[in-house]
């Protein structure tokens, strides 16, 4: 991934887009993630988006990738989003992203300004605007980049391997309800109930799984980026196994302080 000075825009390659940035986290295909829009840059980016093609990018930040002009930087793979249900609140803006299209970052363009701490009192979008009209006539306060479009992942998962993660993440489930809750669930009703929402192994499926259970950001890499679907199943199986060792842990550290505290 190339950083790109603000005044600087590359030519875009045809099979490619150059569109907005937002590092927040992992958006999947088909996944519908509400936001609330409050800082200057955003807005901008908003506006800049409905006089376009209504799309944004949405991405984890990489912890390990540094500062661009202050801001987090972004991690290499991300998901197209769509603009729905935008609506004004007070002075914030609220909409619903849906995942469109996964892609990949070539070019990461800067944005025109440092990142400023303003506390509570947020400047307006012009007043920051004029701060680099001059000097950067075509810049942004947001990131951007040129990115390259992620086809449909192709292969099949077989009907057994599917039911297989199915019955693993039904258990899980009820782990979960048992260890924090205190709640009895019955397996058999908690696969029927994923059975019946997530249906046969798909790409949609196997994204719509992912945005349920893949939190590790080398996971949501892979799930993002993977032209297979048996690499994004394989992500999904580690993410419940990954859930059972830290639940395991967790069910662990409750037996030894009760065991403290009866003693």
């Amino acid at each position: 991934m190339r950083q790109v000075k603000a005044s600087s825009i590359p030519v875009v390659p045809e099979d490619c887009l150059l569109i907005p940035l937002f590092p927040l986290g992992a958006l999947m295909p088909g996944e519908n993630m509400p936001l609330r829009i409050f800082e200057p840059r955003y807005k901008q980016m908003l506006d800049d988006c409905i006089l376009g093609d209504g799309m944004f990018g949405i991405l984890p930040e990489n912890p390990d990738g540094g500062r661009i002009r202050g801001w987090a930087a972004p991690s290499s793979f991300g998901c197209i989003a769509e603009i729905t249900g935008l609506h004004e609140i007070g002075s914030n803006l609220h909409l619903i992203a849906v995942g469109m299209t996964r892609f990949e970052i070539l070019d990461v363009l800067e944005p025109a300004l440092d990142a400023q701490d303003f506390g509570d009192s947020f400047p307006s979008v012009d007043e920051l605007t004029d701060l680099y009209i001059d000097e950067v006539p075509d810049g942004k306060l947001y990131l951007r980049g040129i990115v390259r479009p992620i086809g449909t992942p192709q292969g099949n998962i077989d009907g057994e391997r599917w039911n297989r993660l199915l019955v693993e993440w039904s258990k899980h489930i009820v782990e979960v309800g048992s260890t924090f809750g205190g709640i009895d669930l019955e397996p058999l009703d908690i696969l029927e109930q994923l059975s019946s929402t997530f249906g046969n192994p798909t790409p949609d499926s196997l994204f719509s799984v992912a945005a349920s259970l893949v939190q590790d950001l080398d996971l949501q890499m892979t799930v993002l980026s993977s032209e297979n679907l048996e690499e994004i199943a394989d992500s999904i199986e580690t993410s419940i196994r990954n859930g059972q060792a830290r639940l395991r842990f967790i069910g662990q550290m409750i037996e030894e302080s009760t065991f403290f505290e009866e003693e």
